[in-house]
Order: structure tokens, then sequence, then C-alpha cells
């Protein structure tokens, strides 16, 4: 009898558990949905980097004229003819579809996030990734009903904050990060505040990195070997940002057990190494009048790295906040610490 009231007492205050963890999700056993779709969604924004990439080397942003209405046709249901018809609306409208596919997929995951995950952080973090997505979506669509190179630069550079926010939702679902326990880590503080120095140096050299390409390919005004030289001056700002940075991390791995610093130290020297070679490779095939495969293949490959190197220094940055914040941060997120959460099933 005991026994039984117990169990009728916590059906009472806690409600059914579904064993699938989609539905009924608690704080030590979350629901897995949120962090899958937006799995799916960083999945499918790989290929939308390498098409929107593929546009701007070969200058295909004009390919498929009109955006909602293209060439006549509701844009979803653009024919399949004219969709193969040539490399450069094969590339635009693929980057179009692909673009709906990511938007219909962060919905579900804000939808899913919003009834299964109580942390006002996760929603926002997933909502903020959501209208970013939002946002780059019109920037295309206008920069394609005004044929405008300065909108198409616009458009690149936001790209990459979506990328940015996209990690910073991923980071918030991770496991680790919904059970920290550990106490504040005062080295983490410093750490921190270069990785979000880093992110702002980062993201302005992508910047200049679009400036100089849109000038390559959408006729934008300037002088383009200016526009390279600046670039190149700002990879070496990025180098001295972001070394130092790994290094740091690095330092990090070395005085603590069971945290993400070596992975995200090891990271972090991968693709600042892979992107100074793109770079360099990029750089030595340029050839605007004559895009070949290796070119497509470096220039493409480096637009994605910048990206990639945004959201590992980002990732960098919440880590390294919620080191030096410690357990307190957890609580102010709505999350439960591991030492709370373990207390809690032992109690059941």
């Amino acid at each position: 009898m005991p026994q039984t009231a117990t169990s009728d007492a916590r059906t009472r205050v806690g409600g059914p558990r579904d064993t699938r963890g989609f539905v009924g999700a608690a704080s030590d056993s979350p629901s897995p949905w949120p962090r899958r779709l937006l799995v799916a969604s960083l999945v499918v924004l790989a290929p939308l980097f390498v098409f929107g990439g593929s546009v701007t080397t070969l200058g295909a942003g004009m390919a498929v004229t009109g955006w909602l209405n293209a060439e006549g046709t509701f844009m979803p249901f653009f024919p399949i003819d004219k969709w193969f018809r040539d490399l450069g609306t094969f590339v635009e409208h693929s980057h179009r579809l692909i673009g709906m596919t990511l938007g219909f997929l962060m919905i579900a995951a804000v939808i899913v996030t919003w009834r299964r995950d109580s942390r006002r952080s996760a929603r926002g973090w997933m909502l903020a990734a959501l209208l970013a997505i939002c946002v780059q979506g019109v920037l295309g669509g206008l920069r394609v009903d005004h044929n405008s190179p300065e909108l198409a630069f616009v458009h690149g550079v936001f790209s990459q904050l979506v990328i940015a926010v996209m990690a910073a939702a991923f980071v918030h679902q991770s496991p680790r990060w919904r059970t920290w326990s550990d106490a504040p880590f005062a080295a983490a503080s410093k750490v921190g505040r270069l990785a979000k120095l880093a992110s702002l140096v980062v993201f302005l050299q992508i910047g200049l990195g679009a400036w100089y390409r849109h000038a390559l390919r959408t006729g934008l005004e300037g002088d383009v070997a200016l526009r390279l030289w600046i670039h190149a001056a700002g990879a070496l700002v990025v180098l001295g940002h972001v070394l130092p940075l790994a290094l740091r991390v690095f330092g990090l791995a070395a005085v603590t057990r069971g945290t993400p610093w070596l992975a995200l130290a090891r990271g972090l020297l991968a693709i600042l190494v892979l992107q100074i070679v793109l770079g360099l490779l990029a750089w030595m095939a340029a050839d605007p009048t004559n895009v070949g495969f290796f070119q497509w293949l470096v220039a493409t490959g480096h637009v994605i790295g910048g990206g990639l190197l945004l959201a590992w220094c980002v990732a960098v940055a919440m880590w390294a906040t919620r080191a030096a914040q410690g357990p307190a941060s957890a609580a102010a997120s709505g999350s439960a610490p591991a030492s709370d959460s373990r207390a809690a099933e032992r109690a059941r």
C-alpha cells in the first residue's frame, strides 16, 4: 500500500513519463528531439553553403529571374526541365530549395523546443536561429527581385551569422551543457573574452572576403586587387587572434578533465590551418574569366571554412563563459546541474 500511494503521488506530481523521450521530458530526462531536429538542420546547412558559395563562384545569382515568382512559376514548382537547363540554373534553384528545406526543419525544431524544453535560453537560441534563417531567405529573394549586387554581398555576409547562431543553439542543446556542474574556473573567463574578440575578427574577415569575391562576380565597383590585399592582411589579423586562443584552450585542456576543451582546441587549430591552405590555393587558382573545377572546389571550401571557424570561435566563447560562471549559470538557464539530476534520480 505505501508503495502504491507513492506511485500515485508521483503520477499526480510529475505526470506520465514518455519512454521515447518525445513527450513529458524533464530536466534529468530531456527530450532528444530538439537536438535531433537541429542536427538535421545543420546537415542541410552544409549543402546550402556549398550551393550558395557556388552561386557566387559561378556568378549565377540571376540564373533564375524572380524569387517567389520564378520565371512565371511559383518557386517550389519551378519546372524540372528548366531546373536542369544549365549549370547556373541548377545551382541557383537548388540553393533556393535547400534553403526552404532548412526553414521548415527549423520551424519544426522551434515548435518541439517550445513544447519539450522548459529552458528559456534554449527556446531563445532556437528562435534566434529561425529568425536569422528567415531574414537570410528574404535577403536572397530581394537580391534576385532587385538584381542588386549590394544585396548579394549582404546576403553572403549574413549567411555567416546564420551558422554562428545555429552553432550557439547546438552547443546549448548538448547533454554536457545541460548537466554542467563544475566549479567556476577563473582562467576560462579570459578565454571567453578572447573567443568573443576572435569571433568578431573572423566575422569581419569573412566580410572582407565577401567584399572581394562579389567584386569579382557581381559587378560591384572597386579595385579588386586592393580588396584582395586587404583580405590577405585580414587573414594575418585572424591568425594573430585565433592561434593564441587555440593555445589557451589547449592550456585549459591540460589542467581539466572530462571537459570539451581538448576537442575545441584541436578543432580550432585544424580549421585555422585548413583555412590558410584553402585561402592560398584559392588565390593561386583565381581566374574570374574561366572557373574550373579546382577553382570552384577551393573557393567554395574556403567560404565553408570561414563559417566553420566562426562557429568554432562562438562555441569556445560559450563554453568558456559557462565554465567561468560555474553551476550558477545552469540554474539561470533552467538546466539542472548533474549532481542535482543524480540526486533526483536516487530520490525516485
